[in-house]
């Protein structure tokens, strides 16, 4: 079933909201976060050039821990620490016994470290350790001579990314439950609009089944007069040639009856109430019915393959059912107007609730075009220049009113299968 335009619209405004503004909050987070770091590595790198500064040309730096650990105090870091070209602590202001140590930070940091013996100052990657988040400049200490002999590291705590971490966590879950509220939004969308759809083409039926009630009372009041007095004039025809014992007669009479029936069905149809079910023998009613069609069939050029043989009777009004089969098969002649070939077979479902009898009536004319298979039960809708489109909107309704299915299986080129259940 197709979606409304408003909904599909609705739909891709209430995306395109939600995608939009998670997509921003972490372009947000992402800028704050750089922003941050950069404010932080510029800081870092101002306070290692300093100190730095106020170590050159030193040759003993023992005498340097206490200004280390005041530093450390002043300007919340977490450590100053120097370290030589082997990698090893000269001073360490947060662990002064692993003087002449090394450890596995440095050795992660060597890069960057033997950046800093080259001249320059290099800060690291911002970068998780436990319950930290560390950030480390390394600058150059040169002796009297002008010569790297140390490599100062000052190491800050970010502490501020553990609360850019709780919030991206938080945005984590937002995004997630943004998500299931987007899959709601789609599904009650889709749901509400296939719901306005059914709804209106409920009305569309019931309004069609109106237009039909009108056109049969029409038609009944129109026709039922003259077929009265088409009765009443043959009888007379009869009586006066003494013609009791005339066929032909009889034959005019059960068809003008007939006709009378088919004005009740059609009332019926515009009124959805079923005609009084009886046992029908299909079997029996599609024999008659071919006698009826015989000259259409002769006059097309048909060969009719009848495979019905020994069926189970089932509950159904024989009037409207040899409605049904009227005009499937004669929507299979018109399909073959330079001859061809119908088949018509049966087979039931034993074992299944409720036990179906499924009719078959297949052609070989062109086929039903893909585009319009799923529109060939609706009222008016034909593709004949002289349909009137309720032919298989009628055959659905008379099979729906007997509890029946009915489907069209359709190839291109190839031919059409019209299958009737009917519960047994």
């Amino acid at each position: 079933m197709k979606v409304s335009r408003f909904t599909v619209y609705s739909i891709v405004l209430a995306v395109l909201v939600i995608v939009i503004f998670n997509i921003h909050s972490w372009l947000v987070i992402s800028k704050t976060k750089a922003a941050l770091e950069a404010e932080m590595g510029n800081r870092l790198e101002g306070l290692a050039l300093t100190i730095a500064t106020q170590l050159t040309g030193r040759e003993d730096y023992q005498d340097i821990l206490p200004i280390f650990t005041e530093t450390i105090s002043q300007a919340e870091l977490l450590n100053i620490f120097l370290v030589d070209e082997s990698l090893r602590f000269i001073v360490n202001a947060r662990a002064p016994e692993s003087k002449g140590e090394t450890s596995p930070m440095l050795e992660l940091d060597e890069s960057e470290i033997l950046s800093a013996f080259s001249g320059l100052i290099t800060p690291t990657r911002l970068y998780a350790a436990g319950p930290y988040y560390l950030k480390t400049v390394y600058a150059p200490v040169y002796n009297r001579e002008g010569i790297v002999s140390a490599v100062l590291g000052v190491e800050a705590d970010a502490r501020f990314f553990k609360t850019i971490a709780n919030y991206s966590r938080s945005l984590f879950f937002i995004n997630l439950l943004s998500l299931l509220a987007l899959s709601a939004i789609v599904f009650a969308g889709v749901s509400l609009s296939r719901r306005a759809l059914r709804m209106e083409k409920i009305a569309s039926q019931t309004a069609t089944f109106a237009l039909l009630g009108e056109m049969a009372a029409a038609l009944a009041h129109d026709l039922r007069n003259p077929l009265a007095t088409i009765l009443a004039a043959t009888e007379r025809i009869q009586i006066r040639y003494d013609a009791q014992n005339d066929q032909t007669f009889d034959c005019i009479k059960e068809e003008l009856s007939r006709l009378n029936r088919t004005l009740a069905n059609y009332l019926n149809i515009g009124t959805g109430k079923a005609e009084e079910m009886e046992e029908v023998d299909i079997t029996e009613m599609f024999d008659t019915i071919l006698d009826t069609l015989k000259t259409e069939i002769r006059q097309n050029d048909i060969q009719v393959e009848n495979h019905l043989r020994e069926l189970p009777k089932i509950k159904g009004s024989p009037i409207q059912l040899r409605q049904v089969f009227i005009n499937i098969l004669l929507n299979a002649i018109q399909a073959q107007p330079n001859g061809g070939l119908i088949r018509i077979s049966a087979q039931t479902e034993p074992g299944s609730k409720p036990r179906w009898l499924t009719i078959q009536i297949t052609d070989h004319g062109p086929g039903i075009p893909h585009r319009h298979l799923n529109r060939v039960f609706e009222p008016f809708f034909t593709t004949k220049d002289k349909g009137s489109g309720l032919g298989l909107f009628i055959v659905k309704r008379l099979v729906e009113m007997h509890q029946g299915k009915v489907k069209i299986i359709s190839d291109e080129q190839k031919g059409t299968t019209v299958e009737v259940k009917l519960p047994v």
